[in-house]
Order: structure tokens, then C-alpha cells, then sequence
């Protein structure tokens, strides 16, 4: 009789303290999911965004261009321009996005022609306007980090600078 009120005990004992070592398993697992998700939510983010403001603003900020004290868009998005007198992002059927803001260099090329025949710029001028605007990134990208590319609102913009007359018309501004 003893020995089976000894076996209860213990058994009681063992479930008291199995009950309490998955409470305090549970208790713990909670901690460290409410610390985890304060630091990889909240304070990883913060610093990594403070970090990239204070590195790197332009990038950080959006890369935002500015014409004439206006911002016209991001050197990041594709900008929509609607006349034949701008050369022209990728079209959806070209692109599995259309907000990639840069065209291969053979696209670039193919458009010349129409953009010349709007702004009566020589052919050659544009390609040589394309041509600066693709060493221009190569060298942004360590001039063998990335495929030679033309980024369409750079060129828009250095065709405005440069040929006002022609675009005394048109007015850049953001879509939205």
C-alpha cells in the first residue's frame, strides 16, 4: 500500500513538473518571438533605413529627378511620355514589367529614326545622345557590373537640356 501511494506521488510530482516545464518553455518561446519580431521588425528596418538616408540619400529617397525645381519622376520607374518626340520605355510585349526604366541599346537605336524625324535632330546626334547616356551607366555600375543599358528619362531629359527650342511646346511634368 505504501509503495502504491509512493507511485502516485511520484507520478503527481512528474506531472507537476512536466506541466510546469512546458509553461515555462511556452513563457520563453514567447519572449523570444516578442523580442525577435520588435528587433527583425521594427528596429532592423529603422536602422537599415536611417543607415541607407545617411549613405546613400538620392538612392534611398527614390531617386527622384528634378527639371526645373519640379520633380518629374524616378531614375528607378519608367516615366510615360507621349510625345513622338521623346524616346519611349519598353512597350508590356518588350517587358515582363513596364515600370524597368531602361532600354537595351539596340531599342534605343531602333527609335531613333522616329525621334529624329519629330525634333529634325540628326540621326547621328541621338546616337551619339545614347551613346554617352550608355558609358554614363556603365561607368555608375563599375563598368562591368551590369549589361550596357540606356535609361530613357536621363536621355529625355538631356535631348530637353540641350534642344529647348524643340521642346519649348512640351512640358515634363510628374502624371500624377
Amino acid at each position: 500500500m505504501e509503495n502504491k501511494n509512493y507511485e502516485k506521488e511520484n507520478e503527481s510530482n512528474n506531472e507537476k513538473l512536466t506541466t510546469g516545464l512546458v509553461l515555462y518553455n511556452l513563457k520563453t518561446a514567447i519572449r523570444v518571438l516578442v523580442v525577435m519580431m520588435i528587433v527583425l521588425g521594427i528596429a532592423y528596418p529603422v536602422i537599415l533605413a536611417e543607415f541607407g538616408q545617411l549613405t546613400l540619400p538620392f538612392q534611398s529617397g527614390g531617386s527622384i529627378v528634378e527639371f526645373n525645381g519640379e520633380k518629374i519622376g524616378s531614375k528607378l520607374i519608367a516615366q510615360e511620355f507621349d510625345s513622338s518626340k521623346f524616346f519611349q520605355a519598353r512597350s508590356s510585349s518588350n517587358s515582363a514589367s513596364t515600370v524597368d526604366p531602361h532600354i537595351t541599346p539596340e531599342d534605343a537605336y531602333a527609335q531613333i529614326k522616329n525621334v529624329s524625324e519629330a525634333t529634325n535632330i540628326h540621326p547621328n546626334t541621338l546616337r551619339t545622345l545614347l551613346n554617352l547616356n550608355i558609358e554614363q551607366n556603365k561607368v555608375t555600375n563599375a563598368l562591368f557590373f551590369a549589361p550596357n543599358y540606356v535609361n530613357v528619362l536621363e536621355v529625355n531629359l538631356e535631348l530637353v537640356n540641350q534642344y529647348p527650342e524643340v521642346y519649348n511646346m512640351l512640358r515634363l511634368s510628374n502624371p500624377n
